[in-house]
């Protein structure tokens, strides 16, 4: 589970994408991680390696709980695959201290 506080921004995940042969090569790919109602664009750092960083912004963090997550790659061949696979990332935002508005 990734946890982060309401409203935190500039955090990031760093994630290695993998499947049963090894790291996914995600040149040419499209990117998606969906978690809740958010769709984030990740920047991919490492192609070859399958390797990605999510920047989260205040809009992504401003309602507090679990939700689900994952990472949705459409290749350049329109194949699509689904990580994890057989699950989901959760991500826990927990509540700030200082009231509601102290994050606006």
């Amino acid at each position: 589970m990734i946890t982060i506080k309401q409203y935190d921004t500039g955090i990031g995940i760093k994630v290695t994408l993998t499947n049963e042969d090894g790291a996914v090569d995600l040149t040419d790919a499209t990117v998606l991680f969906l978690m809740g109602s958010n769709v984030i664009y990740p920047v991919v750092t490492d192609a070859d390696k399958g390797e990605l960083l999510v920047v989260f912004e205040r809009k992504h963090t401003a309602k507090t709980g679990r939700q689900r997550a994952e990472f949705r790659v459409t290749h350049s061949d329109n194949r699509v695959e689904t990580f994890p696979s057989d699950s989901y990332l959760e991500v826990n935002i927990m509540q700030h201290l200082g009231g509601e508005h102290h994050g606006r």
